[in-house]
C-alpha cells in the first residue's frame, strides 16, 4: 500500500476528478467510510458529537451527520470555522442539513452548551482540520481540542486527527488523540513518524473509489510492502542449502553482539552461522551457544579484533553467502582498518551495523565504490553520523532525512525506529511491526542476524531486508500480548520461530494492509 504526503493525496483527488469522479462523490464516500464504520463499531443507538471545518474535512463531517441522521442516530454538529466560506460540495453538504433532524451550532467559545454536548456524547467525530494545515492551532481551537481530548470519550477523527501533520508525523500546537483514523484514499507519511504515530489511533483505510492506477502510482516513493515468506524448507533439505553468513563482531567490551547476531541466523532459519571474533570473545559464545562455528581471531591491546587477521576474514567470506560486521565490534585503528577492508574487497552482500557505520561514516566514498549488496542498519544518532544530519532535523522529517541520504548513499538503508524506514534507489517501505519493548540492548543485533537469515533464504537482499526488519518487529509484538516491561534481546531472539510461524500463517491478511498490532 502507498503512503502519501499531503500535496501528493491532493493530486490524486485531482487525477480522480479529471478521470470522471466527481468532487460531490468522492466526499459521499469518504462520509460513507466513515458513517460505515460508526455504524460497525459503536451501532446507531448513540449519541453522536460532530466538530467540523470549513475545508473539505468539514464536507466529509457535514456528510457523516446527514447519514448518520437519515438512519435515526443522534446527532449534534458543531461549526469550527466562518460556515460563509464554506464552497462547492461542502457547502452543498452543510445546506442539505437543513432537512435532517442535525441540532447545528456554531463553537465560539468553552461554554456550558458545549461541555454538556462533550459529557452527554458517546462518540465525538472530529473533522476540523485536514491534510493541508501547515500552520499551529492556537487560540479557542485549541482550548477546544484539548477539551476533547479530556474528555474520555472515543474519538474517530475523518483522514487526520486534527492538528497532525501529513507530510511529518509533527504536533502543530496541539492535535486531537483519536481512537481511530478513517484516512481517505492512502495513509498518510505522517501516520508513522513519531509523534503523529501516538495520535492516530487504529487506521483505517478507505480509497473512496479511487481507480486502482491512481492508488498504485510509480510516482509515489514511500510504501508498506509485505513480503512472501521464504519457501518451507524442502525434504532434501542440509543446512549449507539453507544459507550461511559471517558475523564479524564483538570485542572484550561487548560480548553478547555476536552472539545475538550468530544464533538470530539460525533462529531465523539460516543453516549454518560463522562467528569471526576475538578468542576471548570466541570462547564466551561458545559456551553460551555451541551451535555457533566460530572463527577466532588475534586480540589487539583494546581487546578488539586484531587487523593481522584481515587477509583471513576476506578469504572465509568466499564460503558463505551473507557478511555482517560491527556489532559490537569497538572502534580503534585495527577495527578501522578490518571495517575498510572488508567493504572494500568481500563480494557478498554485507550487512553494515554499529561500530562499522560509524567508522565508515568518515569515507563514504569508499561505499560509493563498493558494487554488491549493502545494507547498512543505523538508529538515528548512527543515521546522524553517517549523513551530517543534526537528530533534531531528522526526527522532525525522518522521510525527508531518508530521501536526501538515498541521494548521497547508493545502499540500503534501514532507518531503525517507532517506525523504521527501508530505503533504495529514491523508494521508502515502511516497516509497521515493532512496539516500544524493541527498544532494548542488543536489539538491533538481533535484527542484523535476523534480515541475515530473510536474505540468505529469499536470494533477494531488498525483499530479505524487508521480511527480515518486519519478523523481528513481529517477534516484539507476540511478546507485546504477554508482557508489559522486561523484554530482553534473548527473548525477542527465542521468539523469533515463533514470528516466523505466524507471519507463514497470517503474511496474506497482512498484504495491502496494516498489521493490527496483538
Amino acid at each position: 500500500m502507498k503512503v502519501v504526503t499531503s500535496e501528493e493525496i491532493k493530486k490524486l483527488d485531482e487525477l480522480a476528478i479529471n478521470s470522471g469522479i466527481s468532487e460531490e462523490i468522492l466526499m459521499e464516500n469518504a462520509g460513507s467510510a466513515v458513517f460505515y464504520f460508526l455504524k460497525s463499531k459503536f451501532g446507531l443507538l448513540r449519541k453522536f458529537l460532530i466538530f467540523a471545518g470549513s475545508g473539505n474535512n468539514g464536507g466529509d463531517a457535514f456528510t457523516v451527520a446527514r447519514l448518520l441522521s437519515s438512519h435515526n442516530a443522534e446527532v449534534t454538529l458543531f461549526t469550527v470555522s466562518d460556515t460563509t466560506k464554506l464552497k462547492g460540495s461542502a457547502l452543498k453538504n452543510f445546506e442539505l442539513l437543513k432537512n435532517y433532524p442535525v441540532e447545528v451550532l456554531e463553537f465560539t467559545s468553552i461554554n456550558r452548551v458545549l461541555l454538556l454536548a462533550i459529557k452527554e456524547a458517546d462518540v465525538i467525530i472530529d473533522g476540523i482540520f485536514g491534510t493541508g494545515l501547515n500552520r499551529p492551532i492556537n487560540g479557542k481551537i485549541e482550548e477546544l481540542i484539548v477539551e476533547i481530548n479530556n474528555s474520555g470519550k472515543p474519538v474517530v477523527a475523518i483522514d487526520i486527527p486534527s492538528g497532525v501533520s501529513a507530510n511529518t508525523g509533527e504536533v502543530l500546537g496541539v492535535a486531537i488523540k483519536a481512537n481511530y483514523t478513517i484516512t481517505m484514499g492512502l495513509p498518510k507519511r505522517g501516520f508513522f513518524a513519531y509523534p503523529g504515530c501516538d495520535y492516530v489511533g487504529k487506521i483505517i483505510v478507505n480509497h473512496i473509489t479511487y481507480p486502482p492506477e491512481i492508488t498504485h502510482s510509480k510516482d509515489i516513493s514511500v510504501e508498506i510492502k509485505i513480503i512472501e515468506p521464504y519457501t518451507a524448507r524442502p525434504t532434501d533439505a542440509h543446512k549449507g542449502s539453507l544459507g550461511k553468513a559471517l558475523f564479524i563482531a564483538g570485542s572484550s567490551h561487548y560480548t553478547g553482539a555476536p552472539y545475538f547476531n550468530a544464533l538470530s541466523f539460525l533462529k531465523g532459519g539460516g543453516g549454518i552461522s560463522y562467528l569471526a571474533t576475538t578468542e576471548y570473545v570466541s570462547k564466551i559464545v561458545s559456551e553460551r551457544s555451541p551451535e555457533i562455528v566460530q572463527i577466532p581471531l588475534k586480540e589487539n591491546k583494546n581487546g578488539a579484533i586484531s587487523s593481522e587477521d584481515i587477509g583471513k576474514i576476506i578469504e572465509f567470506s568466499k564460503n558463505v553467502d551473507v557478511v555482517a560486521i560491527g556489532s559490537g565490534l569497538s572502534i580503534d585503528e585495527d577495527t578501522e582498518q578490518l571495517v575498510l577492508n572488508v567493504i572494500q574487497n568481500v563480494q557478498k552482500p554485507l550487512i553494515i551495523d554499529g561500530d562499522a557505520i560509524t567508522i565508515i561514516s568518515k569515507y563514504k566514498e569508499i561505499l560509493k565504490k563498493r558494487t554488491f549488496d549493502t545494507v547498512l542498519t543505523p538508529h538515528i544518532g548512527e543515521f546522524s553520523r553517517l549523513t551530517g544530519l543534526p537528530v533534531n532535523e531528522i526526527k522532525k522529517d525522518k522521510f525527508s532525512a531518508l530521501f536526501k541520504a538515498m541521494k548521497e548513499i547508493q545502499h540500503l538503508i534501514v532507518l531503525k525506529g517507532e517506525y523504521s524506514l527501508i530505503g533504495l534507489n529514491g523508494n521508502i517501505y515502511i516497516n509497521t511491526s515493532g512496539n516500544p519493548l524493541l527498544a532494548t540492548a542488543g536489539s538491533g543485533d538481533v535484527l542484523v542476524g535476523t534480515i541475515a537469515s530473510s536474505i540468505a533464504r529469499k536470494g533477494n537482499t531488498l525483499e530479505g531486508t524487508i521480511l527480515g526488519t518486519y519478523i523481528h518487529g513481529l517477534s516484539g509484538d507476540l511478546l507485546a500480548n504477554e508482557f508489559k516491561e522486561g523484554i530482553t534481546a534473548l527473548d525477542i531472539l527465542q521468539n523469533i520461530p515463533n514470528a516466523i510461524r505466524y507471519y507463514w500463517e497470517h503474511y496474506k491478511e497482512l498484504e495491502g494492509a496494516f498489521y493490527e498490532r496483538l
